[in-house]
């Protein structure tokens, strides 16, 4: 047998309590499931939903729930607040008045449930469910049927939260429903439900609900056309659960009813955004949908937030009662005013506007794939930064798969900023020509204040050029700035080499060896005023050439070539680079008009059949003009130096332009008229009559008229200081002055090697001959040669010259003075008789052999 809390007393008792209240309210009323006739139809009767005959709104309305079955008041509403039956039961609330939500021609009530009095107790509605049904039969058919949970916005709970309790949901009651009595506390099958063995205990009940009001018409008949025509038979369907009857029978628990609305008393709600109620209704309404987490989540906490604050209103879990059968509960939970309504339908109303949908990433992801394709070279620092600033950004909005419309579309419109922010590196390509340009501009040749103008200019550019940040029209901006003080300089009259007009000018130029320091050979075979032309903004240099001497020999500068931009200097001045020929303008001519032919480039010559440049042209190259030492690097090639040695004719120079001698001219300048055809001055061939001392030189040594002088220094100063000088190396000398004269006896130099010839005089020992030139009470051996008589020195120098006998212990004089004098006649009569004779007879034979060869 089971245990029950119940005993059998308490089990009596509540029969009797449960007949007295049957009898009290009326058994049909009681048991409404009880068909009455006025109100049965044919079974199987067909059941329609019909439209709300007001307009789509808000409105107050008078709302009854009725018996199912007949026209009257069921027992649950005397806890509808606002319904007849509440307000003849607590007269001291009669102003509320429930709300209708209409939209589309359907009708959706806001219901408020309290608890009301039953014999000795009180009690709650436990559960509301609309029933929407398609058949009828007596009630609706459960299985055309869909019974719809009633939505709760607000549960009865006390203001810390705890559940309010009847007799039923207490878990310490007699009465509580709690399961452990199947027979007691199961719940039938029905209304759309399996059996269910019921526990109420600690469960709230519903104090705010919504549930669907929209009218049906069952059967066929004719629709009702005005709100006045809308009746109880017209009212929707509704089932409820109230523990209460369940404990009185399991099988009345639950029942049908009729939420019956007076569409003629309906009042239109003025500020329905003030109503808290209906904003809580319409936010518990909204599906997630497509609103992003976030958004719908704050929705959902404001919405528990508000349910909360309208559940928690009753200062404890046991309501205060009246006396009297039934009592009346005491309404002592809290009720909000105006402002605090307003308030909570504000944030209701304020959360269901943040709603976001999430936002379309097709238009973000290609703005991403596009803004990824761009290059960091080509922007400038800070735009970039804050390009890759905003592109991270957009990309964690591309990976939140939360993000909302607001939130994608800000990424794009930030991005799409970024990218339209990225400023492009200026090219600087333009600046920088034209600073280096400006760099090649020589100070000397401007006034003060044009120049500081222009140093102020090219600051300003340098400073532009050195900002990684700097614009396109900055740098173009500063670049005009340069252009004007260029522009603007006023000359000092002094040329700039480097920004010359059109024109034609002279510059002093030498060949110089790579060693920077020698003048080579080729310097004395150009003229060395160079002329130097300026075509349409382009350098050339035109060179005039001419003979030259070297080593007794005369030739001609064959070939040069210049090099071309880009050559270095390498190890002890070598030029590496491109070498380009200068063009030729003129070759070399004699004195008739014809070519120069010479040795070398007559067959067999290392010129063989090529004709000798006179004038020639090339470019003055920008890394040759831009020589701080005014160096052009050169390639010349000189046959008489290859015919002298081998692979010596082909040689670098440099040609070293004077640019502080630069000035304008035209091309008439005499300076630059070409010498004339050379005519080498005669070889020389000279004997002194009176000491036999011979001088020979080359063709061009000496120029045509020149003298030689020579005289024999026997004694005096000079003679003596020399003896002086030759004591070490011997006492024996012969002490000779050679001069070589103008035509108006200034000495000068030869321009090539001269042989000197001394003749021995008897009594010096040939094999221990020197010959020595003396200067300024110093000796210099010459070494020569000795041949027929002579020896021979080669020689660029006149002066003293000592022939002598190295190691001798006389003097000249004594030597002299040991050979026969010629003041010793004692024979010579004799002597000069026979010869006479001798030559005569010799006559006499020619003459008389001459005379026979005639006869023949």
């Amino acid at each position: 047998m089971a245990i029950t809390k119940q005993t059998a007393f308490k089990r009596g008792l509540a029969a009797v309590l449960a007949l007295t209240m049957v009898f009290s309210l009326g058994l049909s009323q009681a048991f409404s499931f009880q068909v009455n006739a006025a109100s049965s139809r044919a079974s199987g009767t067909p059941v329609r939903q019909l439209d709300v005959p007001v307009e789509d709104g808000v409105y107050y309305a008078d709302i009854e729930l009725m018996n199912a079955t007949r026209e009257i008041a069921s027992m649950g509403n005397t806890a509808l607040r606002g319904s007849s039956s509440y307000e003849a039961k607590q007269t001291g609330d009669t102003d509320y008045r429930p709300l209708i939500v209409v939209k589309d021609g359907k009708a959706t009530a806001i219901l408020e449930y309290m608890p009301m009095g039953y014999i000795m107790f009180y009690g709650f509605l436990l559960e509301l469910n609309s029933v929407n049904t398609t058949l009828f039969n007596l009630s609706p058919v459960v299985e055309s049927s869909t019974f719809t949970p009633a939505t709760v916005l607000a549960e009865h709970r006390t203001t810390t939260g705890e559940v309010v309790f009847d007799q039923f949901n207490d878990p310490n009651s007699d009465y509580a429903i709690d399961g452990s009595n199947a027979a007691a506390h199961t719940r039938p099958a029905g209304y759309g439900h399996d059996e269910i063995l019921m526990d109420v205990t600690n469960q709230a009940y519903p104090h705010i609900v919504t549930a669907d009001a929209t009218p049906i018409m069952i059967g066929d008949g004719e629709a009702p056309e005005s709100a006045e025509e809308y009746t109880w038979d017209h009212a929707a369907y509704v089932s409820v659960f109230v523990p209460v009857m369940f404990n009185i029978s399991p099988s009345t628990g639950e029942q049908y009813a009729r939420l019956q609305v007076d569409w003629t008393s309906l009042e239109k709600v003025e500020n329905p955004e003030n109503n808290v109620q209906y904003q809580l209704y319409l936010a518990t309404q909204i599906e997630k949908g497509n609103y992003t987490d976030a958004s719908y989540q704050a929705l959902q906490d404001v919405i528990a937030e508000t349910e909360e604050t309208l559940s928690n209103v009753w200062p404890s879990q046991n309501i205060e009662v009246s006396t009297g059968v039934p009592p009346v509960p005491v309404l002592s939970l809290k009720q909000f005013t105006d402002d605090e309504n307003a308030a909570m339908a504000a944030k209701l109303i304020k959360a269901t506007n943040a709603l976001e949908e999430k936002g379309d990433k097709s238009s973000l992801e290609a703005l991403i794939a596009e803004a990824e394709a761009k290059e960091e070279a080509a922007y400038t620092p800070d735009s970039w930064d804050a390009f890759q600033e905003k592109l991270t950004a957009a990309k964690e909005v591309q990976n939140d798969q939360d993000a909302g419309v607001t939130q994608v579309t800000a990424a794009v419109n930030e991005l799409t900023a970024a990218m339209g922010g990225l400023t492009a590196r200026a090219d600087l390509s333009s600046l920088d020509k034209l600073l280096d340009e400006v760099g090649k501009l020589q100070e000397s040749a401007y006034t003060e204040e044009s120049w500081q103008a222009l140093q102020t200019a090219v600051t300003n550019a340098e400073e532009a050029a050195a900002d990684p940040n700097v614009t396109q029209s900055t740098i173009d901006a500063v670049k005009t700035a340069l252009e004007d003080a260029v522009n603007g300089l006023v000359s000092s009259g002094v040329l700039d080499k480097n920004n010359l007009e059109d024109g034609v000018y002279s510059v002093y130029g030498e060949m110089i060896k790579i060693n920077r320091q020698d003048k080579s050979m080729s310097n004395d075979a150009i003229n060395h005023t160079i002329k130097l032309t300026v075509e349409d903004g382009k350098y050339y240099l035109t060179m005039d050439f001419h003979g030259l001497a070297y080593l007794n020999r005369f030739g001609y500068l064959a070939e040069l070539s210049y090099y071309d931009n880009g050559y270095t200097y390498g190890q002890y001045g070598a030029i590496e680079g491109t070498q380009i020929p200068a063009a030729v303008l003129s070759t070399q001519k004699n004195a008739d008009g014809s070519d120069v032919y010479d040795e070398f480039n007559q067959a067999g010559g290392s010129y063989e059949g090529k004709l000798y440049p006179d004038q020639i042209k090339f470019p003055l190259v920008s890394d040759a003009l831009a020589d701080e030492d005014g160096y052009v690097p050169l390639h010349v090639f000189v046959p008489v130096m290859e015919d002298i040695s081998e692979g010596t004719g082909d040689q670098d120079v440099l040609l070293k332009l004077d640019w502080s001698t630069l000035k304008e001219t035209t091309e008439d300048d005499p300076a630059f008229e070409p010498e004339g055809p050379v005519e080498q001055s005669p070889a020389v061939d000279f004997t002194d009559s009176a000491t036999g001392v011979k001088v020979n030189a080359d063709k061009g040594v000496f120029d045509d008229g020149v003298q030689i002088a020579v005289s024999e220094i026997t004694k005096g100063a000079d003679y003596d200081a020399a003896a002086a000088s030759l004591s070490d190396v011997g006492k024996k000398f012969k002490l000779y002055d050679l001069k070589f004269l103008d035509a108006d006896s200034n000495e000068v130099i030869p321009n090539g090697t001269v042989s000197i010839s001394f003749p021995i005089a008897a009594g010096y020992d040939s094999a221990n001959l020197a010959v020595y030139r003396l200067d300024d009470g110093g000796k210099v051996l010459v070494k020569g040669t000795m041949e027929n008589g002579y020896y021979t020195v080669i020689t660029k120098t006149a002066g003293v010259y000592a022939l002598m006998e190295k190691g001798s212990t006389i003097t000249d004089a004594e030597n002299t003075a040991s050979i026969p004098q010629t003041g010793d006649s004692s024979n010579i009569a004799v002597y000069t008789l026979l010869a006479l004779t001798a030559a005569g007879m010799m006559g006499i034979t020619l003459v008389t052999r001459k005379r026979k060869s005639d006869e023949a």
